[in-house]
């Protein structure tokens, strides 16, 4: 397994992973397909430096799994505050990717003038709750039934991490 920066080519893969979620999951509020066009902006919002960044997992050119670190808000009160994503493809569940990919993430990120990590976990989740607890995340409140999707009022866990 390999930990790398993505890149335009894996956006194919990134592609179908994000959008496997959509309709099998709650642990993305998305309720439509994600267009190609709309991960390739997606994808090109990162960069290899600075606090925005985007890593896969690899195998045998086969994407494992991907974390991210996003703006939070738009509104400069938030400018060293960071969201993070991770998903990992169903069938590799339980392996370390996370892990992997989180300590990769946090590693670089630590060079960057960032303060804090905040993800939003839908619930009920609780391999997502445990795997943020195990890389440093900490609770600090549940948003009760504040979405909906497919029909369904949702709740998520918010935790954060500081640097």
């Amino acid at each position: 397994m390999i930990i790398r920066h993505a890149v335009t080519a894996d956006l194919d893969a990134l592609h179908r992973l994000r959008n496997d979620y959509i309709p099998t999951s709650y642990a993305t509020f998305d309720e439509d397909l994600m267009s190609r066009e709309a991960v390739d902006t997606w994808i090109k919002s990162f960069g290899r430096t600075g606090p925005h960044r985007l890593y896969v997992s690899m195998e045998d050119d086969e994407l494992l799994g991907f974390a991210g670190s996003q703006q939070y808000r738009s509104h400069r009160a938030f400018r060293k505050t960071i969201e993070t994503s991770i998903y990992v493809s169903p069938k590799y569940l339980g392996r370390g990717i996370g892990s992997a990919l989180y300590e990769a993430l946090f590693k670089d990120l630590s060079d960057e003038d960032v303060h804090s990590a905040v993800v939003g976990i839908a619930l009920p989740n609780e391999a997502s709750v445990r795997l943020h607890k195990k890389v440093g995340f900490t609770e600090v409140g549940t948003f009760k039934e504040y979405a909906i999707k497919h029909g369904r009022f949702m709740s998520s866990l918010w935790m954060q991490r500081s640097f």
